[in-house]
């Protein structure tokens, strides 16, 4: 293995785009294989990324979710194919928008099936990613601003849905409503359970679904990306808009990491569900029904419209994976899987080779050039 066209691709290629730095590191077997920090933390400041940075990883939170979904599912705690209105009665009598056709909402009419928790994971439950609906803010603003998780997935349910559970693929809070049965369930707050049940298992010590404020100075500068004028200006770090409250835990965008860290979590998911500590957080089979396409293909047709990047990939549960014999000139294995955050956090398990990569920025706004590259130069870096 040679990663120098890796280095080369993060130290010249990805500041021509204006990202201002940038974390990768690359597992195999539970050994750390390359790590290369690179660019600058704060442009403003001028101070360079430093390899303990940590990060909003937005929705690259997905993966760790899931995962949480299939130890319920592996302790007979659920079941993919129960209703949501098991476990939340306000999803029982969902409503569904009608769209006339110049694509204006015309009126609510009653679902025609249920939503079931396997529609969560797969991204097809009709839900949508308003987190300016009416009954979000009415949350927020009942509860001061605190949001606890099981009000929030309560009120989601006001809203209608884009369409029949199971009908098409649509990116949303899903799996924000899937942490809130998590935490029904476990009868632990949902970033308890996390604690418990995935990070410290895996010697995961630096995540969290809250901001540590004596870890405070460690955070890498955001920057927001506006098309056709590169990089702008420094944001908040506080501008992570899924955290919707101070007790709310985000199952969908809410994790806080550093890329030794979440790392970890990866490296378990490419080796049969075992991590670096030799602790087992899942059974090799579920990872296997994690990474299996759960999709249509219209609904995969669906998924290329929202996320271009994902040509070539299904979707199975809170991941995409490439699938076979698809010719969409990927070097990846059959099989390889993960997700990405707004932020352009990106991770990759690829269990034919007992492959993990998590790479770490703090921009976004230019996957469909940086996700489908960055693959393709690490895979080729194997073979080197």
């Amino acid at each position: 293995m040679n990663f120098q066209r890796l280095r080369d691709f993060l130290d010249y290629y990805l500041p021509m785009l204006e990202i201002p730095g940038t974390d990768t590191v690359i597992y195999q077997n539970h050994r750390e294989i390359f790590r290369h920090t690179t660019g600058f933390d704060s442009i403003e400041k001028q101070t360079m990324l430093t390899p303990d940075r940590l990060y909003n990883i937005y929705s690259c939170s997905k993966i760790a979710t899931a995962v949480a979904a299939l130890q319920l599912i592996e302790r007979g705690e659920i079941l993919a194919t129960d209703p949501v209105y098991a476990y939340f009665p306000e999803y029982k009598n969902l409503t569904v928008k009608v769209y006339g056709e110049n694509g204006n909402v015309t009126g609510i009419r009653p679902a025609e099936k249920q939503m079931l928790i396997q529609h969560l994971l797969t991204m097809t439950s009709g839900l949508n990613y308003d987190l300016d609906s009416p009954s979000i803010k009415a949350v927020v603003a009942s509860t001061g601003g605190k949001a606890p998780t099981l009000d929030v997935c309560r009120a989601i349910a006001n809203e209608p849905l884009e369409f029949d559970p199971g009908e098409k693929y649509n990116y949303s809070l899903s799996l924000d409503v899937m942490a809130g049965i998590v935490e029904l369930v476990s009868g632990e707050k949902f970033s308890d359970y996390m604690q418990n049940n995935v990070f410290a298992p895996l010697g995961m010590k630096e995540t969290a679904y809250h901001v540590d404020e004596s870890k405070r100075d460690r955070f890498a500068a955001h920057y927001e990306y506006i098309a056709g004028k590169g990089r702008g200006a420094e944001i908040p770090f506080e501008s992570n808009r899924y955290r919707l409250g101070t007790e709310f835990d985000s199952g969908g965008a809410g994790v806080v990491s550093s890329v030794d860290d979440y790392i970890l979590l990866i490296d378990a998911l490419a080796n049969g569900g075992v991590g670096k500590t030799g602790e087992r957080i899942l059974s090799s089979r579920s990872i296997d029904v994690m990474r299996t396409n759960a999709l249509t293909p219209e609904q995969i047709k669906n998924q290329f419209a929202i996320h271009p990047y994902t040509h070539g990939y299904g979707y199975g549960y809170g991941v995409r994976m490439k699938l076979a014999d698809t010719p969409s000139g990927i070097l990846a294995s059959t099989g390889e899987f993960g997700w990405d955050g707004a932020k352009l956090c990106l991770a990759m398990a690829d269990p034919s080779i007992n492959l993990a990569v998590f790479h770490a920025e703090h921009m976004g706004g230019l996957h469909s050039i940086v996700v489908p590259r960055l693959r393709n130069v690490i895979y080729a870096c194997l073979d080197d």
